[in-house]
């Protein structure tokens, strides 16, 4: 595949030497974007190089590949080796964005180790087990295309795929009766899943027990007579929309430690682009699953390196005294050092097949995490707003998927299921006077600028 990625960008710029384009043409554009879009990783100098093949190319320098666009792109997050490097490498076409791929590979682990592996923490043990939500607009970001892949290897290799619409008792049943208690929940439409609907009560308290992995658990309120697990190992992989979420949602999902122990991954569109796309040739998917059922193999307790130790005990100090800076937050700023040592621990496991995580792979584990966390602010406001709040929040939310700027009848139309005009004014003055949202007047219309995302 890297040969491949290479063989693409030396074609590119042998094009760029040889072709001469007027300076205003439409093509500089996609030029600018094949670069900005590209899925492998171009060192700064060769990004200067081709800037200056394409400055020829067109006569003049034009505006410079965006460095802080690649930046933000989570590729160069992907571990340089071991099985998940493999796994990037296997995905790099495909159009769900490298951080959907990344996450959905690690719930496949995560679930695949069950209990066979574990940090102790005294009073009481961590297991790999990772509770994944992609979050996404409807058809922007493949989430379905991304769970696919991390799916067909978890039963490639006999993992226990929760993958259909279950009661809590259906999902309980699903668990019992195994030498552990272990699976992997598949909810491709999570508010569907977790919804208000009467048969669903008690969903939302039953995953956040069973995430916590309990040596044992028992119940005498699901359904007939009393059912009791033993080892529960239990991961999820789910995906919806924002507003999907927010507004499905029972309202006992957002309290209760059940939204602090998910890792949310949040994106509004992929970089990636692939009007046909191919799965790599060669062995690669067998590779994948062959070193899956090498490390499903691995038995014991996880140990921390000392340099590794000093650095934690260091940054849980920091962490612990660090002031919260948005109480929603709070949740998952307490269980933050346990996801830190979670994906710590897959990723010294996917790199070496070993169970002595090193100061680096924490120090990669927290770049993970706040890459996630820098998306999580607004996502937040949306969940946790009151029934007003929410409604604000999808105002702003459309605004900014549509540029900043939208015509007053536009942005009602987008909003006439949810409210009538009367209350879609009341809405867009309190955004007016909060200096969210200008608004500018003509004759015959009016439009809204977004000026802040809170």
């Amino acid at each position: 595949m890297a040969d491949l990625l290479r063989q693409q960008l030396d074609l590119y710029k042998q094009f760029l030497r040889q072709s001469k384009f007027d300076p205003d043409s439409s093509l500089k554009t996609e030029v600018r974007d094949f670069i900005e879009k590209f899925p492998g990783q171009i060192s700064e100098e060769e990004l200067a190089e081709i800037r200056a093949l394409i400055g020829k190319a067109f006569g003049e320098i034009p505006t410079p590949v965006s460095s802080k666009v690649r930046s933000t792109l989570f590729d160069a997050l992907v571990p340089q080796r071991g099985w998940f490097r493999d796994y990037h490498t296997y995905t790099l076409l495909s159009e769900p964005p490298a951080v959907f791929h990344f996450t959905c590979a690690l719930a496949c682990l995560g679930a695949s180790l069950q209990r066979n592996v574990f940090f102790d923490k005294g009073y009481y043990k961590i297991y790999p087990n990772i509770a994944v939500v992609l979050i996404a607009p409807t058809g922007k970001c493949r989430k379905t295309s991304a769970t696919n892949v991390a799916l067909s290897l978890a039963r490639a290799v006999n993992v226990n795929v929760l993958s259909e619409r279950v009661t809590p008792e259906a999902l309980v049943s699903g668990l019992a009766g195994r030498e552990t208690a272990s699976g992997l929940v598949y909810a491709p439409e999570l508010a569907v899943f977790l919804g208000r609907q009467k048969y669903l009560e008690g969903m939302v308290p039953l995953l956040t027990s069973l995430f916590d992995c309990p040596d044992e658990w028992k119940s005498t309120t699901i359904g007939r007579g009393a059912l009791q697990l033993k080892g529960v190992a239990v991961s999820m992989l789910a995906a919806s929309t924002l507003e999907w979420f927010v507004e499905a949602l029972p309202r006992e999902a957002f309290s209760g430690g059940f939204m602090a122990r998910l890792l949310f991954v949040i994106q509004e569109d992929t970089p990636r682009e692939f009007a046909l796309p191919q799965r790599p040739e060669g062995h690669l998917w067998e590779r994948l699953r062959e070193d899956l059922q090498e490390m499903m193999l691995l038995q014991g307790e996880v140990t921390l390196d000392p340099t590794a130790r000093v650095w934690y005990e260091s940054w849980y100090k920091g962490h612990h005294h660090s002031p919260m800076s948005d109480e929603r937050f709070a949740g998952y700023h307490e269980r933050k050092p346990d996801h830190l040592l979670r994906l710590a621990m897959l990723l010294r496991i996917a790199s070496a097949k070993s169970l002595v995580i090193l100061n680096e792979d924490f120090q990669q584990a927290l770049k993970i995490l706040e890459w996630l966390e820098g998306h999580l602010p607004q996502a937040f406001a949306a969940m946790v707003a009151t029934p007003t709040g929410a409604l604000h929040e999808r105002i702003l939310r459309v605004l900014e998927e549509n540029g900043g700027m939208m015509r007053h009848s536009a942005l009602l139309r987008r909003h006439q299921h949810l409210m009538n005009a009367r209350e879609f004014n009341i809405a867009i003055q309190t955004l007016i006077d909060s200096e969210c949202v200008v608004q500018h007047k003509s004759r015959t219309d009016r439009s809204y600028e977004l000026v802040r995302r809170r």
